[in-house]
């Protein structure tokens, strides 16, 4: 076998063997980089103890408990089915010639966060930017906006007359287990806080004429530096209100994504065992793919090097 590929190396058309080359090469560096690439998040996520909400230090923490409704309970954008999150996806079918693909007309998510609870605590978990996981997932084919239940329930024949369409969608159901990698931060109201809003208030009220015009105290048609620091006053004094209001509620903390390329933010309604084994059969695979089509890649090229 490795005197056929050397032989063929060696024979082959430049321009074809230089194509074969790039594509190899492209193959082995993609595949070796997501093995390696998820071995290092395979390692983060095992090396990374389970914290409690009650406990947990700020800054990147791995936590784990039940999924509950921030507010209320969400509908599912297809299916209409509660949950706390969900993830869509329409596709329509398109032909090109003798070719055939799907192209996403259609995607979103529910652009809220949910609650974490571990029994010790509850924290807020927002989605955005994270690497997501669910098992509850349907996919199923039938006309647009047709419902999940709809196309499980109709004919076959129907359901393929109507294979043009492909939605997926995805969902966390409460009470559901959810693992959660991510940075861990508690909100804190304070100066800074009070200092904003002081000039959110200025800011409104200067577009404001008739709130401008109660400042004017001497009529003549503008707000002078005595009636401005009035104004400013007023302003702080409601800010400071409002803060007081705030801080006698404390308001829960959050898991959010990071600014670390090195700090990955996942949320999986797997088991951390499950995501790891999932992780170390991509690491396998990947670094497997990459080295193989390196260590061709290099024979093909010794081969014609010499020939």
């Amino acid at each position: 076998m490795l005197d056929s590929l050397a032989q063929a190396a060696a024979t082959a058309d430049p321009v074809a063997f230089f194509v074969a080359s790039a594509v190899a090469a492209i193959v082995s560096g993609t595949a070796l980089y997501q093995g390696l690439h998820a071995f290092w998040k395979l390692r983060l996520i095992v090396d990374t103890p389970t914290a409690r909400i009650r406990s947990a230090p700020q800054g990147y923490v791995e936590l784990q408990g039940l999924a509950r409704p921030h507010r209320d309970l969400l509908r599912a954008r297809l299916t209409g089915l509660p949950c706390v999150w969900y993830r869509y996806r329409v596709q329509k079918r398109r032909r090109s010639g003798r070719n055939e693909s799907w192209v996403t007309i259609d995607s979103g998510d529910a652009g809220r966060p949910f609650v974490l609870d571990d029994g010790t605590g509850r924290c807020l978990v927002d989605p955005d930017g994270a690497a997501i996981r669910c098992r509850s997932t349907d996919t199923w084919y039938g006309p647009r906006g047709g419902g999940r239940a709809a196309t499980a329930t109709g004919m076959n024949a129907l359901v393929e007359r109507h294979r043009r369409y492909r939605m997926t969608e995805e969902r966390i159901a409460e009470q559901e287990l959810v693992y959660v990698l991510g940075r861990f931060e508690t909100p804190r109201r304070g100066v800074r806080e009070r200092q904003q809003l002081t000039r959110q208030l200025l800011s409104q009220w200067k577009r404001d004429p008739e709130r401008m015009h109660a400042f004017d105290h001497d009529g003549n048609g503008g707000i002078d530096l005595e009636e401005w620091e009035q104004a400013r006053t007023k302003a702080e004094r409601l800010a400071e209100q409002a803060e007081s209001r705030l801080s006698a509620e404390p308001p829960l903390s959050r898991v959010i994504r990071t600014e670390d390329p090195s700090q990955p933010f996942v949320i999986s309604t797997e088991e951390e065992q499950s995501i790891a084994s999932h992780l170390r059969w991509h690491a396998f695979g990947g670094t497997t793919v990459g080295l193989l089509a390196g260590i061709g890649l290099a024979f093909t090229l010794l081969a014609r090097a010499i020939s």
